[in-house]
């Protein structure tokens, strides 16, 4: 068992012996260019996005995505513009972030300010700003109809819109049409 550690270390000694020979014998200076072994790892000439690459089939440095690719960032939904579709979002969504969390809330609350307050109001009650000018009053979030929608269809409107209310899918973020629902049941919750 000793004959190995014995073994081991002058081995690695060796190793490191060798190093540093090959490192006086190769001019290893810091205020000099040294040695470089395969370049093309750390410096590869790039092709501008419109320009012609001998690299690929098409000749062509921007290429496609590839068939069933998603973008960064983005979720899709599968569901399409019916009511029954609506429906559908109501039974199979479900909302992954904790309702009890206070850094949810909190971004609940300031996405619901920004982005839906301007219609239904701080309190929930459908006397926003917009209404008071002239704009159609949506529903109360605080009646017994609203409270019994399901999570997964409330995300659908925010996401497709419903009736008089636009959709927001592409001005509010996925996690954050969630955190708002969070905070819409907050808010109903305050109301009982």
């Amino acid at each position: 068992m000793m004959k190995k550690y014995v073994l081991a270390t002058v081995l690695l000694g060796g190793f490191i012996g060798t190093l540093f020979l090959a490192a006086k014998y190769l001019g290893v200076e810091p205020d000099r260019l040294n040695y470089e072994y395969f370049p093309d790892m750390a410096r590869n000439f790039a092709y501008k996005a419109q320009s012609p690459n001998p690299f690929f089939r098409n000749g062509r440095t921007e290429q496609r995505p590839v068939e069933g690719a998603i973008a960064r960032g983005f979720m899709p939904l599968h569901y399409g513009l019916s009511e029954e579709e609506a429906k559908r979002a109501g039974r199979e969504l479900r909302n992954p972030f904790k309702s009890d969390s206070t850094a949810n809330l909190e971004r609940g609350k300031r996405v619901y300010e920004i982005y839906c307050g301007t219609c239904h109001g701080a309190a929930g009650d459908g006397k926003g700003l917009v209404v008071q000018h002239g704009y159609p009053a949506p529903p109360s979030l605080l009646l017994e109809n609203a409270r019994a929608i399901e999570d997964g269809r409330m995300f659908y409107i925010i996401t497709y819109g419903f009736k008089n209310m636009p959709a927001y899918g592409s001005q509010v973020a996925h996690d954050d049409r969630w955190y708002v629902i969070n905070f819409i049941r907050q808010l109903q919750e305050n109301q009982q």
